[in-house]
């Protein structure tokens, strides 16, 4: 009995969010709030300090748009350290951190996933991100031991 009124009041709610917002808007509004609870602000602010100390860039040319060659390395860095180790979703990683699109982001996962390391640049690529994320793994033991 009581599971219903918690329903009807939830749907209630949604009714009149979506008299004032719109329902994409009410939607990532949701998502946010959401998001909150799993805030991994830390986490997410060591990788990309991590991938800008490693490769010598700025943090401003990590975040970049649109990039090309090497530049899209670093860029497949964060992504895969993100995606793999801290589990954030793609769409997460492209709208809440790099304001991208999600294909940007399934490319630089999927290169990981295709990587050859017989292949002297896939190689070099793979031992970075075993680098990386051992930091990583240190970085959030080091933050729960505390």
């Amino acid at each position: 009995m009581n599971e219903n009124k918690d329903i009807e009041i939830l749907l209630k709610n949604i009714q009149q969010g979506l008299k004032v917002y719109t329902l994409k808007e009410l939607n990532i509004a949701l998502i946010e709030a959401l998001n909150k609870t799993n805030d991994k602000k830390d986490e997410i602010e060591f990788v990309l300090n991590s991938v800008v100390e490693y490769y010598n860039i700025s943090y401003r040319t990590l975040k970049q748009g649109h990039t090309r060659g090497i530049k899209q390395e670093y860029k497949q860095m964060a992504y895969c350290l993100l995606y793999f180790n801290l589990e954030l979703p793609i769409r997460y990683i492209s709208s809440r951190i790099f304001f991208n699109w999600p294909t940007s982001v399934l490319i630089g996962i999927k290169k990981y996933k295709n990587l050859n390391p017989e292949l002297k640049q896939d190689k070099k690529f793979l031992e970075t991100y075993q680098y990386l994320q051992k930091k990583l793994i240190k970085f959030i033991n080091d933050k729960h031991n505390k």
